[in-house]
């Protein structure tokens, strides 16, 4: 008898698994979202959906945005490899629909006017900002992405050069739909070595450290189908303050001990006129030595590059001997430092600390924090004129085949 009971108290429990089930064909399914200055002219089009147009919140007078959504078309994105070689266009597998408003829940209400289905962020895959909309400061549009809690912290959050919606619009040759073929791009980049890991969640954790600042992919579109991976764009607070471009990122990488290694660079060969390899890093490690000069606080960073030779400019050059090769990783020393430095250097010239070295300060000497720091907007001062001092090392460890 008790056990019918306990069944019967039970069956209500196992009964209402889909109480609550929304149909995919209506959901406005989200799959990317571009976030722009809005223009004279979009302000124009804006309707009266959450307020009259004569009353607006004095904060956003100044700043109107513009949204620009991917929504999937229900039935048209196939979920296997297409046969008999024809499909449906990039373009006819989504819909690209643009809304304008003074903050992103007006913006969103006002998106939501021409979509019949009630909007879903459960798949949404990728955030572009405009730069300008980075300069001025996100925490408004961050703000919003937290509260919905459909958005998970695993989408990419990038910033573009210009037109962040015409990213909406890019039709790629090799992915059938635009938003998985820009966040398959920074996923590749990141496998290849070519570009630190910052997803969307990461960012914001960054943000709410009081020693570290956050850094976001940025991209450029070239042509319709082309969007190339610019480099990272660097934060102080919510607001964007410089990009470190392609090449400035492989060091960023260093410096970070971001793996596998993958960045490639050119390296001058001693005792030679003018001539280079290719080297291509392999493996990174770095580690970070605080100490204090002065009572203030200096860090020796010690960087090792592991990598192998893909490329030399000429047959002359002989990489043999292994006292050959010692001269070739003696001799990019000295242009690995320098590199490292000035990077570093570019970072405190905005005091934006994408490093963490505030965080170290905070972890290894929690006194000198208290009672010299206690809060990052302090930090980021001091971080402009932190003395620090890195120490490369470079090792080259294969050479590749020469045909005999």
């Amino acid at each position: 008898m008790k056990r019918k009971l306990l069944w019967i108290c039970m069956i209500p429990f196992i009964v209402t698994g889909c109480w609550d089930r929304v149909e995919i064909e209506e959901r406005g399914t989200i799959l990317a979202l571009a976030i722009d200055p809005a223009t004279e002219e979009d302000m124009k089009k804006e309707s009266p959906v959450s307020h009259p147009k004569e009353t607006v919140p004095t904060s956003s007078k100044k700043r109107m945005i513009k949204i620009t959504a991917q929504l999937a078309i229900p039935g048209q994105i196939p979920l296997g490899p297409e046969s008999g070689g024809g499909g449906a266009k990039s373009s006819e597998k989504v819909w690209v629909v643009s809304s304008v408003g003074h903050t992103m829940e007006d913006a969103m209400q006002n998106l939501q006017q021409y979509i019949a289905n009630e909007l879903f962020f459960g798949h949404l895959q990728i955030i572009i900002l405009n730069q300008n909309i980075a300069k001025a400061g996100i925490d408004d549009i961050t703000e919003y992405l937290r509260r919905i809690p459909e958005i998970r912290r695993t989408v990419w959050l990038a910033v573009n050069e210009n037109d962040a919606a015409h990213t909406m619009s890019v039709s790629p040759k090799l992915e059938r739909v635009p938003a998985l073929y820009l966040t398959q791009t920074f996923r590749q980049a990141t496998r290849m070595g070519k570009m630190p890991k910052c997803l969307m969640g990461q960012f914001w954790i960054d943000r709410s450290k009081e020693g570290r600042d956050g850094f976001l992919p940025f991209i450029t579109v070239k042509d319709k189908n082309n969007v190339e991976v610019s480099g990272i764009a660097f934060f102080r607070d919510d607001k964007m303050q410089g990009v470190l471009r392609t090449y400035e990122v492989a060091y960023f990488n260093g410096l970070t001990e971001q793996n596998p290694g993958g960045s490639s660079a050119f390296i001058p060969v001693p005792d030679t006129d003018g001539e280079m390899i290719m080297f291509q890093s392999t493996q990174r490690k770095s580690r970070y030595k605080l100490s204090f000069r002065g009572g203030k606080p200096h860090f020796d960073v010690y960087v090792t590059v592991k990598g192998i030779v893909k490329e030399k400019s000429s047959k002359i050059i002989d990489l043999e001997k292994p006292e050959d090769i010692m001269k070739i990783e003696q001799n990019a020393i000295e242009k690995f430092r320098k590199s490292f430095e000035a990077l570093i250097q570019k970072t405190q010239k905005k005091g934006s600390d994408i490093f963490g070295f505030g965080d170290r300060v905070r972890s290894f000497a929690p006194s000198y924090w208290d009672s010299h720091i206690d809060d990052g907007d302090a930090w980021r001062e001091i971080y402009k004129n932190l003395s620090v001092t890195v120490h490369p090392k470079i090792r080259i460890t294969r050479v590749g085949l020469s045909p005999k």
